[in-house]
């Protein structure tokens, strides 16, 4: 497996886990409303989006479950499991609310996690309703037959009754998303002031369109020409393939396109490292390769753990010895662990693939590896494919695989999410929600019922918990009541305080941390013996725990601090966050107090 799909499955689950966290965000962070039963909804929207798209329940098929309406046109699509799926989430979430809201937030979370697990006992104990404690399988993802992406393939338009070539249409759907979303980040890096010629690669990218947006035009901001920018390049690429059926040649113009904007985005938030900067942090992230090292070559067990744990003191006790005897490198702490952080990446996703081959001397492979993770929106060998021979580089089969397909849909469910919640934190309403989390007295005061505010924050939150379990469901493409654990929960909240409580964009970096520490060690467990591995595997929830009273205690606003979502006062030019105290900051919802 090249390591472009690792980062491709490490992506879509960090989707799947930042909608989920959106819900305790909104809770939570912006209502302060504990819960500790929110995976309950997690479970509701997986299980109801599966029974709407399974089939009538057959009796000799060793699979029981209530009902099947997978049959049923219209109804038994995934459109509308999801969209059923999420809002039943949103009604239970409220209606468990309205007896326990009331209660001191000890006391709410407590009540909530009971009714969660009542959820989980119910679908383990009830064979009837959803085949109990085994797997509900049986299901097929949406347009997972259409996969891998051929030349020949057909895929059909829901509810039109026509058929189109699956390649040029899906694959154009994957670039629009792909495309779309790096046009967006591009144009914020434009008003950054990076040190590269972004607003030529901008102005190239959205293939002019930037020149038209006007406020009274068509294209009035940044998300609609990202928008426009996406399906033109859709268009393009989809006509290139239906035209000339070179598919890699379009897998590499799209995945240059992003490698572009990465390096735009690297080259403002690291370009201004001075020199010592750039070194620390080369240090640092070759310090943590090297306490690594044991596990993959030591032959004993007691040397791959001991010796990469005293390594690893190492590297930490020399950066904290840093942090206290230097002031240039305490004051650019986080860049340096940032710049740590991406000189080790780049060793684990360009260097190591290619270094056994060219240890072995064989250039081909290497470059094989390489192309791989370049052109990583194609997916490479397989039986089946589209066959291309490369000079030195060999035989390549590529194509495009469904996870592509599930990472595409995935990032724009989750950066729809995100704007929706960004759009209620600075509404009237968000700002009432932080008030009632700051102090109840005073929202009574103005007018307000916070009792109605909570309920509210309750249904948002929780339907989209069972939007996340909807998603997951299509992940998986099976599910099991074990998966639906208290621990679940537990995984949001830590994954929320990571990024800051309130920080709607710290929710979608707490997941990527969270889940890199995952795929970390699921790729370091293959080292161990056999019968070692599960244990490795499950010693995570132990460095969770640790890690969430790490958080708790040095970073109690997160990695990313708080969000500051109030709204300027009109005619106040000077008015900072800073200036926000008191009655009149908690009255407005702002999170400086």
């Amino acid at each position: 497996m090249a390591v472009s799909d690792v980062v491709i499955s490490f992506i879509v689950l960090v989707a799947i886990y930042g909608i989920l966290s959106y819900g305790l965000t909104l809770k939570y962070g912006h209502t302060g409303l504990l819960d500790f039963g929110h995976v309950g909804f997690f479970l509701v929207g997986a299980y109801t989006s599966v029974l709407f798209v399974l089939p009538p329940d057959d009796p000799g098929d060793f699979t029981a479950y209530v009902f099947g309406l997978g049959d049923v046109p219209v109804v038994g699509t995934w459109v509308v499991g999801i969209a059923v799926a999420t809002v039943l989430s949103g009604i239970i979430g409220g209606l468990v609310a309205l007896p326990t809201i009331r209660l001191r937030e000890d006391y709410l979370a407590i009540t909530v996690l009971g009714v969660s697990v009542i959820f989980q006992r119910f679908i383990q104990a009830e064979s009837w309703f959803a085949n109990g404690p085994d797997a509900l399988r049986g299901y097929s993802p949406p347009l997972k037959s259409s996969f891998p992406l051929l030349l020949e393939g057909q895929v059909s338009v829901p509810f039109l009754g026509v058929s189109l070539p699956a390649t040029p249409v899906l694959f154009g759907v994957i670039t629009a998303v792909v495309w779309g979303v790096a046009l967006a980040v591009l144009a914020g890096e434009r008003d950054r002031g990076s040190p590269l010629p972004v607003s030529t690669l901008y102005l190239a990218g959205s293939f002019g369109l930037s020149t038209l947006g006007r406020p009274d035009g068509p294209l009035a901001n940044k998300v609609q020409i990202a928008a426009a920018g996406g399906i033109v390049a859709a268009v393009l690429m989809a006509v290139l393939l239906a035209v000339a059926d070179r598919i890699l040649l379009v897998g590499v113009l799209v995945s240059a396109f992003t490698w572009l904007v990465l390096i735009a985005v690297l080259a403002r938030q690291f370009g201004r490292l001075s020199r010592r900067e750039w070194l620390s942090g080369i240090a640092l992230g070759t310090g943590f390769l090297v306490a690594l090292l044991p596990i993959p070559f030591a032959d004993a067990v007691a040397v791959k753990i001991g010796g990469s744990l005293l390594l690893l003191g190492a590297v930490v006790g020399g950066f904290y010895r840093a942090v206290q005897s230097l002031d240039w490198f305490a004051e650019a702490k986080v860049q340096i662990v940032g710049a740590a952080a991406l000189w080790f990446v780049a060793i684990w996703y360009f260097v190591i693939p290619i270094a056994g081959p060219l240890g072995s001397g064989q250039l081909g492979p290497a470059l094989k590896a390489l192309l791989q993770n370049l052109v990583w929106i194609l997916a490479f060998g397989g039986d089946v494919g589209v066959d291309y021979i490369a000079a030195v580089v060999g035989n390549l089969t590529v194509q495009v695989d469904y996870q592509r397909f599930l990472l595409a849909g995935f990032v724009l469910f989750m950066i729809g999410a995100y704007y929706l919640l960004e759009l209620t934190a600075r509404s009237p309403f968000g700002r009432v929600l932080r008030a009632v989390r700051n102090d109840e007295d005073v929202v009574r005061s103005l007018g307000k019922d916070p009792f109605v505010y909570k309920i509210q924050s309750m249904v948002i939150g929780s339907a989209l918990a069972g939007f996340a379990g909807a998603l997951w469901a299509v992940y998986t493409q099976g599910l099991t009541f074990v998966t639906f654990a208290p621990r679940v929960t537990f995984i949001a909240l830590l994954i929320v305080f990571i990024g800051g409580p309130n920080n709607n964009k710290g929710t979608i970096l707490g997941a990527a941390v969270f889940w890199a520490f995952q795929q970390a060690t699921t790729q370091i467990a293959p080292f161990f013996p056999p019968a070692l591995r599960v244990n490795v595997v499950a010693f995570r929830l132990v460095v969770m725990g640790i890690l969430f009273l790490i958080v708790l205690y040095y970073l109690p606003d997160g990695l990313l601090g708080k969000a500051n979502y109030s709204t300027p006062r009109e005619g106040d030019k000077t008015h900072t966050p800073q200036q926000e105290g008191g009655v009149a900051a908690r009255a407005d919802g702002g999170d400086d107090e």
